[in-house]
């Protein structure tokens, strides 16, 4: 007899089998009333299945079991039809009907009964009593139809398809014509395993061949994962923390094996994933396996949907005995405004104050930016001229909740007392900007919003479809709230490759009224050469990471679906990438990027950064007429500019009005960030230095 997959009976011989079948012992295991044994049996007919009919031998005792679909029943007569038609009665002669065998994937029902009419065709029975019930298995089993397998062990290959799967292990059945190679297995090694679907690949890992299923035409292989719990990621010391969220979330999704949709309530979650809880025996989870589309419900809303892994499989003790089993899922991937839902849901839930990406009171906003001095006057007299296209550019950042753009609010009843903002500008680097708060009211205000950039940035920048490969900062050291932190957290990773200063000199050039005496030069689109000189002088005078996060690596991708994506928004962003030349050699490369005016304050993201590659043979007059040149594409009464590196422009006498340093961090290095956050905070505790000025 083969053993019973799913939730109904699958038992493949058909009629009169010698001892095919346990001993049905009707009198042992937990009592079931008749009216419940009916409900058992309906269900069988309802779902297809069968049942066995169990014959004891007069003389020597020896079984045969029959199988049979049962009809619908109510009373104590049970009619089935033989499976298949056909059975001689003459077959069962010398023998007794011993009871009734029914079985629903998860335990054994046996009865006694008394047949009334048997032909060839039916049989009916009486119930003549209660059934009694027994667990039939440890794990239940699970049918799957169209895996694509893949064995793969010292170099050889074998294909077949899995035939069904519990969390412990699985069965691959194979062609018959690949029976004789498939004993090149080794049961002693470990198989590599690889099941797909349609050419996607749903789950990869090291097994052990348990056994070899002979009896079947299509020899089959019973392979037992070797593992039961797996790392996607390297190991982090800092990590969000887990949250039990009331009402409880559930996850919901379409079961990549079977096919089947899969609800599980979530015992706890985090940005990066979720823990879920099956009793042991229904269990459907197997370490490894991939989830293409899970789904996280709340009070019955969908929060969001994500590709998703299964990471392990920890099984909970009982009363002595496996009762259920905690899984850990890990998000893979999301949508952008998946992350920004889910996040809001987390850090509202573990402070009521904080708000992620939500609307606001633009009005509230902006009495905030002016209140905490963030837009000082010398700001203000340089936006004032055409402050309505700020406000329209504000309003659709804040009201639209845009993927390009993230920001996170310390409000209580209505008033804001901290905020910071980012904003996706390069193709996988953001920018953090508008860092303000409150002198009045919550002292930390600042401390929490920094906080909630980091968590949320410790959660998403793994997922593909974040583009946070990079964190971003320009700050001027004056100000000291930010000039602490990212300076110290450069510092304290003491790696440029890990996180990264590079100081800028920023200078307006006005358009020229007479350009008869202007030094000649030349000005060309920025090719591939001019990337590498820029690298190498780059490489040699800071070795950071500000060239792979503005996208001015040799051969970095260009950002091309940025632009299509901020368009998208209703947003504007062009990059131009220009050579200065003089007498054919480099002297500086240009990159001019186009935004709305006020996406960020100071328009950092709407001027020119000038790299001076030949810094000590540059001349200054050659560099302000290549940089004046640019004001046909910015069509402004004044062009900004930083320029890299400051001392150029300290020593060349520049008009600089400040300066700006730029940081930059590796989010794969978070471990430091968080590790010199710490630090920081205990010592700014200490100090009772709590004061937040802009971080622009």
């Amino acid at each position: 007899m083969r053993e019973e997959i799913g939730t109904v009976s699958r038992i493949a011989p058909a009629v009169a089998c010698l001892e095919p079948a346990p001993d049905p012992a009707p009198e042992s295991g937990k009592r079931m009333k008749r009216s419940d044994l009916m409900n058992r049996l309906n269900f069988i007919n309802f779902s297809e299945g069968t049942i066995f009919a169990t014959f004891r031998h007069l003389e020597h005792g020896g079984l045969l079991s029959c199988q049979a679909f049962p009809l619908p029943c109510s009373g104590e007569m049970l009619d089935c039809r033989w499976m298949p038609p056909g059975l001689s009665p003459d077959r069962l002669k010398g023998y007794a009907c011993d009871g009734i065998l029914v079985s629903d994937g998860h335990s054994h029902v046996t009865a006694k009964v008394e047949v009334i009419e048997l032909d060839a065709e039916k049989v009916r029975f009486r119930i003549s009593g209660s059934g009694y019930e027994k667990g039939i298995r440890r794990i239940e089993r699970h049918d799957c139809t169209g895996i694509q397998a893949r064995l793969v062990q010292a170099g050889i290959s074998f294909d077949g398809t899995l035939a069904d799967f519990n969390a412990l292990s699985f069965r691959v059945e194979f062609e018959t014509g690949l029976s004789s190679s498939r004993r090149w297995i080794n049961p002693v090694d470990p198989v590599m395993v690889m099941l797909s679907r349609d050419g996607e690949l749903l789950y990869s890992g090291e097994c052990l061949a348990a056994h070899t299923d002979k009896a079947s035409a299509r020899r089959g292989l019973v392979l037992a994962p070797t593992f039961n719990n797996m790392r996607r990621y390297r190991p982090q010391e800092f990590r969000n923390a887990r949250q039990v969220l009331a009402p409880a979330p559930a996850a919901y999704f379409i079961h990549p094996l079977t096919g089947k949709r899969i609800y599980l309530q979530v015992k706890d979650i985090s940005g990066t994933g979720i823990c879920v809880e099956e009793f042991f025996e229904r269990s459907v989870l197997l370490p490894g396996m991939i989830i293409p589309e899970l789904s996280i419900e709340i009070a019955n809303q969908s929060v969001m949907q994500c590709r998703a892994q299964v990471l392990y499989r920890n099984v909970m003790q009982a009363e002595g005995k496996a009762g259920s089993v905690r899984c850990g899922i890990v998000i893979l991937d999301m949508e952008t405004k998946d992350q920004a839902r889910l996040s809001a849901f987390l850090h509202n839930a573990s402070n009521d104050r904080l708000r992620v990406c939500g609307s606001l009171d633009m009005e509230e906003l902006w009495r905030f930016f002016f209140e905490t001095g963030f837009i000082y006057p010398a700001k203000y007299l340089s936006i004032e001229a055409r402050k309505a296209e700020f406000k329209r550019t504000y309003e659709k950042l804040y009201l639209g909740s845009p993927s390009i753009a993230r920001h996170f609010i310390y409000e209580d009843k209505g008033q804001i007392f901290g905020h910071m903002s980012m904003v996706h500008f390069y193709s996988n680097a953001w920018i953090i900007h508008h860092h303000a708060a409150s002198r009045d009211g919550y002292g930390m205000a600042g401390v929490e919003v920094l906080d909630q950039v980091g968590r949320y940035t410790n959660a998403v920048h793994r997922q593909p479809s974040a583009h946070m490969d990079y964190l971003m900062c320009y700050f001027r050291e004056e100000n000291r709230f930010p000039c602490r932190i990212f300076s110290g957290v450069a510092r304290d990773i003491a790696d440029p490759k890990g996180s990264s200063l590079d100081v800028f000199s920023y200078l307006h050039v006005p358009v020229a009224d007479d350009t008869a005496g202007e030094p000649s030069f030349q000005l060309f689109p920025a090719g591939e050469a001019d990337l590498q000189a820029l690298a190498q002088y780059y490489e040699a005078s800071s070795g950071g990471l500000m060239l792979d996060a503005l996208d001015l690596a040799p051969g970095a991708d260009t950002d091309g679906d940025l632009d299509t994506e901020f368009s998208r928004q209703g947003f504007r962003r062009e990059r131009h990438l220009f050579s200065l030349r003089q007498d054919g050699r480099l002297k500086a490369v240009f990159s001019l990027t186009l935004s709305e005016l006020g996406l960020n304050l100071s328009n950092l993201t709407n001027c020119v950064h000038a790299f001076v590659v030949d810094d000590k043979g540059t001349n200054p007059a050659v560099l302000m007429a290549g940089l004046r040149t640019l004001m046909r594409h910015y069509k402004a009464e004044d062009l900004p500019v930083l320029v890299y590196p400051a001392a150029y422009a300290e020593r060349n006498a520049l008009p600089a009005e400040k300066k700006y340093t730029l940081w930059i961090l590796d989010t794969d290095r978070s471990d430091g960030y968080f590790s010199s956050i710490r630090s920081t905070f205990k010592q700014t505790c200490r100090d009772g230095d709590d004061r937040l000025h802009g971080s622009e």
